[in-house]
C-alpha cells in the first residue's frame, strides 16, 4: 500500500508502441512492457541490480537514459505490488482500461508476445478520457513506459472510477496534491515527468477535449456538431432549444438537406456514459421520421449494453465519442466559424513523434 494514502498505488503502464498488443493484454489478463531486448528481470531484485542488468544491453544510451529505463523496469518487476491499480491507455480507441495487479512479475518465452508481464484483473476497459479531469490526464500523458501516478490524489480518484464512478471525483480535501520525490537520480513517478517527457500529441488532444467540455457544454455542443457535419458536406437544421422530441440536429444532402442520406442526430455533452435507452429513443425517432441513419454524439461514451446495441445495428446507427469528435474537429478546424476558433484557438506546430522513435 502507498505510504501517502490508504489507497493502493496507481501505475500507468503503456504496454507497447504496437497497439495490437493492447487487446492481447486485455484478453490474456496481463499488464506488460515491450523491452524485448532485455531478458528475464527476476534476476534483478533492486534498482542497482536492474541498472547492472540493463547497462550492458543499452550501452549506446546515455547514463541518464539507462538510469531511467532501469527505474521503470525495477518499478514494474519489484515495486509494483499485488493489489495496486494499473492504467492502460488504449491507443487505438482513445480510452483507458483500469485493472488490479494480481500476480508477481513473469518472463514469457514464447514468440509473438510481450515478454515482461504481470497478471491483472481488468475491471473496466471503457473509461472515456472525457470523464477524467485535466490535472489527472496530464499525469496519464507521461511518455515513460511505467510511471507511478501519485500527484493530485490520483490513486483514490482512479480507484473510484475503476469501482464504477462515471466521472472523476477530483482530489479529496486535505490531501497533498504533490508528493516529494523519493529518488534524486531516477524517475519512475509523475513528480518528474519532464525527465522523460509528455506524449505531446496525446496531451494536446486532451487539452482540446477539455476546452470543448468547458466552452461547448450543453446546447452549444449541438452547434459545434452541426458545423462539423456542414464541413463534411451535409446541410443541417438545428431545431429550437428545448423540447426537441429526441432530435438535436437534422442533417441531409442537397440544398434542402432532405436528400439521402438523411441523419437524425442526438448530442449528449455529459461526461458520464450513455445507456441503451438513449439508443432506443434515437432508433425510434429515426424510424418515425423515416431517416436513413441515426448519429449519437456522446462525450462520455457508451455503457456496455449500449455498445452492444450499436454493434448490432452499425449500418443504422453511428456514434461519435470524444475521441472521434476531436478527430473531426482537427480535420475541419480551418473551416470552422471564427466564433469557434476564438473559443478554441489552435495553431500548427511540428513536433517529434516520440511514439515512432
Amino acid at each position: 500500500m502507498s505510504h501517502e494514502t490508504d489507497q493502493p498505488r496507481a501505475w500507468l503502464v503503456r504496454g507497447s508502441k504496437n497497439y495490437s498488443f493492447d487487446q492481447w493484454m486485455l484478453d490474456e489478463g496481463y499488464t506488460a512492457v515491450d523491452f524485448h531486448e532485455i531478458g528475464d528481470l527476476s534476476v534483478a531484485h533492486d534498482l542497482p541490480a536492474m541498472r547492472a542488468l540493463v547497462a550492458p544491453i543499452l550501452s549506446d544510451r546515455s547514463e541518464g537514459a539507462i538510469g531511467n529505463y532501469a527505474a521503470q523496469l525495477n518499478a514494474f518487476a519489484n515495486r509494483m505490488e499485488i493489489g495496486d491499480l494499473v492504467v492502460l491507455p488504449l491507443k487505438n480507441v482513445g480510452r483507458l482500461a483500469l485493472g488490479r495487479v494480481t500476480g508477481p512479475y513473469q518472463y514469457l518465452t514464447e514468440p509473438g508476445v510481450l515478454n515482461h508481464v504481470r497478471t491483472v484483473e481488468w475491471v473496466r476497459t471503457d473509461v472515456s478520457r472525457a470523464s477524467i479531469n485535466q490535472d489527472l490526464l496530464y499525469s496519464l500523458g507521461a511518455f515513460s513506459t511505467v510511471v507511478q501516478i501519485s500527484r493530485n490524489d490520483a490513486a483514490y480518484r482512479l480507484g473510484k472510477i475503476m469501482a464504477g464512478a462515471e466521472v472523476d471525483p477530483g482530489a479529496r480535501a486535505g490531501v497533498a496534491l504533490t508528493l516529494p520525490r523519493q529518488d534524486t537520480d531516477v524517475v519512475d513517478t509523475d513528480e518528474a515527468i519532464a525527465a522523460d517527457g509528455q506524449d505531446i500529441i496525446r496531451y494536446s488532444r486532451d487539452r482540446i477535449l477539455s476546452r470543448i467540455k468547458e466552452k461547448f457544454s450543453g446546447y452549444p455542443l449541438q452547434d459545434l456538431v452541426a458545423e462539423l457535419l456542414i464541413a463534411e458536406g451535409m446541410t443541417c437544421k438545428v431545431p429550437p432549444k428545448g423540447a426537441d422530441g429526441g432530435i438535436d440536429i437534422i442533417a441531409g444532402s442537397g440544398v434542402l438537406g432532405i436528400s439521402a442520406p438523411t441523419i437524425i442526430v442526438q448530442v449528449k455533452s455529459q461526461t458520464s456514459r450513455v445507456g441503451s435507452e438513449v439508443l432506443d429513443q434515437l432508433g425510434g425517432v429515426v424510424g418515425q421520421h423515416q431517416a436513413d441513419h441515426g448519429l449519437l454524439v456522446t462525450l462520455g461514451g457508451l455503457t456496455a449494453q449500449a455498445q452492444a446495441k450499436v454493434d448490432a445495428q452499425r449500418l443504422r446507427v453511428a456514434v461519435w465519442d470524444a475521441e472521434e469528435l476531436v478527430e473531426r474537429f482537427l480535420k475541419h478546424y480551418e473551416v470552422m466559424p471564427e466564433s469557434i476558433k476564438e473559443a478554441i484557438p489552435l495553431r500548427r506546430a511540428w513536433v517529434i513523434d516520440e511514439g515512432a522513435i
